[in-house]
Protein backbone atom coordinates (compact mmCIF):
# COMPACT_ATOMS: atom_id res chain seq x y z
CA UNK A 1 0.00 0.00 0.00
CA UNK A 2 1.14 3.37 -0.66
CA UNK A 3 1.44 4.48 3.21
CA UNK A 4 4.50 1.56 3.10
CA UNK A 5 5.87 3.63 -0.10
CA UNK A 6 5.08 6.78 2.46
CA UNK A 7 7.01 4.96 5.36
CA UNK A 8 8.52 1.95 4.50
CA UNK A 9 8.59 0.87 8.54
CA UNK A 10 5.22 2.03 9.76
CA UNK A 11 5.10 1.94 13.63
CA UNK A 12 3.17 -1.38 15.44
CA UNK A 13 0.49 0.99 17.19
CA UNK A 14 -2.40 -0.12 15.38
CA UNK A 15 -3.92 3.48 15.72
CA UNK A 16 -1.06 5.19 14.47
CA UNK A 17 -1.13 2.41 11.33
CA UNK A 18 -4.39 3.78 11.06
CA UNK A 19 -3.66 7.30 11.15
CA UNK A 20 -1.10 6.71 8.34
CA UNK A 21 -2.94 5.28 5.87
CA UNK A 22 -5.93 7.93 6.34
CA UNK A 23 -3.05 10.98 6.02
CA UNK A 24 -1.88 8.85 2.88
CA UNK A 25 -5.69 9.04 1.75
CA UNK A 26 -6.07 13.03 2.47
CA UNK A 27 -2.70 13.75 1.10
CA UNK A 28 -3.58 11.89 -2.56
CA UNK A 29 -7.08 13.48 -2.37
CA UNK A 30 -5.60 17.02 -1.56
CA UNK A 31 -2.62 16.70 -4.03
CA UNK A 32 -5.37 15.67 -6.67
CA UNK A 33 -7.63 18.74 -6.03
CA UNK A 34 -5.13 21.21 -6.16
CA UNK A 35 -4.09 19.89 -9.14
CA UNK A 36 -7.49 19.87 -10.96
CA UNK A 37 -8.80 22.66 -8.80
CA UNK A 38 -11.35 21.24 -6.93
CA UNK A 39 -13.38 23.19 -4.24
CA UNK A 40 -12.47 20.27 -1.93
CA UNK A 41 -8.88 20.98 -1.35
CA UNK A 42 -8.73 23.34 1.07
CA UNK A 43 -10.66 21.65 3.52
CA UNK A 44 -8.32 18.26 2.51
CA UNK A 45 -5.74 20.23 3.40
CA UNK A 46 -7.14 21.27 7.06
CA UNK A 47 -7.99 17.31 7.48
CA UNK A 48 -4.58 16.20 6.76
CA UNK A 49 -2.96 19.02 9.50
CA UNK A 50 -5.45 17.46 12.34
CA UNK A 51 -3.99 14.26 11.51
CA UNK A 52 -0.33 15.18 11.50
CA UNK A 53 -0.92 16.85 14.85
CA UNK A 54 -2.25 13.70 15.91
CA UNK A 55 0.60 11.62 15.02
CA UNK A 56 3.28 13.92 16.11
CA UNK A 57 1.02 13.64 19.75
CA UNK A 58 1.20 9.54 19.01
CA UNK A 59 4.38 8.79 17.32
CA UNK A 60 7.93 8.51 18.88
CA UNK A 61 9.91 10.39 16.60
CA UNK A 62 7.48 12.51 14.75
CA UNK A 63 9.59 14.83 13.48
CA UNK A 64 11.45 12.23 11.45
CA UNK A 65 7.96 10.65 10.45
CA UNK A 66 6.83 13.92 9.27
CA UNK A 67 9.83 14.94 7.30
CA UNK A 68 9.66 11.37 5.59
CA UNK A 69 6.06 11.89 4.72
CA UNK A 70 6.27 15.30 3.58
CA UNK A 71 9.15 14.32 0.83
CA UNK A 72 6.77 11.85 -0.33
CA UNK A 73 3.85 14.32 -0.26
CA UNK A 74 5.71 16.34 -2.83
CA UNK A 75 5.84 13.50 -4.98
CA UNK A 76 2.24 14.02 -5.60
CA UNK A 77 2.33 17.43 -6.64
CA UNK A 78 1.37 17.81 -10.53
CA UNK A 79 0.12 20.11 -13.10
CA UNK A 80 -3.08 18.65 -14.18
CA UNK A 81 -3.79 19.19 -17.86
CA UNK A 82 -6.26 16.57 -17.81
CA UNK A 83 -9.61 15.86 -15.88
CA UNK A 84 -8.76 13.70 -12.94
CA UNK A 85 -10.24 10.87 -14.13
CA UNK A 86 -7.90 10.30 -16.65
CA UNK A 87 -4.92 12.04 -15.00
CA UNK A 88 -2.81 9.00 -14.63
CA UNK A 89 -0.91 10.78 -11.40
CA UNK A 90 -4.30 10.60 -9.64
CA UNK A 91 -5.42 6.90 -11.19
CA UNK A 92 -2.52 5.48 -9.28
CA UNK A 93 -3.52 7.12 -6.32
CA UNK A 94 -7.13 5.68 -6.58
CA UNK A 95 -5.42 2.40 -7.27
CA UNK A 96 -2.63 2.62 -4.89
CA UNK A 97 0.10 1.88 -7.69
CA UNK A 98 3.37 3.38 -6.31
CA UNK A 99 4.18 6.43 -7.15
CA UNK A 100 7.55 5.90 -9.21
CA UNK A 101 5.38 3.33 -11.73
CA UNK A 102 6.83 5.17 -14.73
CA UNK A 103 4.35 7.14 -16.67
CA UNK A 104 3.99 6.13 -20.55
CA UNK A 105 5.91 9.19 -22.58
CA UNK A 106 4.32 8.93 -25.86
CA UNK A 107 0.94 10.05 -24.02
CA UNK A 108 2.69 12.57 -21.93
CA UNK A 109 0.76 11.45 -18.78
CA UNK A 110 -2.66 11.44 -19.84
CA UNK A 111 -5.01 8.40 -20.70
Amino acid sequence: MLARAANPNPPHDPEASRLLRLWVDLTQRAASAAAHRSGDEESLRNLQLQVEDTLTDRVPDSDALLTELWVWESTLIHVAETPPETCLICRKARLGLPTDLPLPAAIGGAL
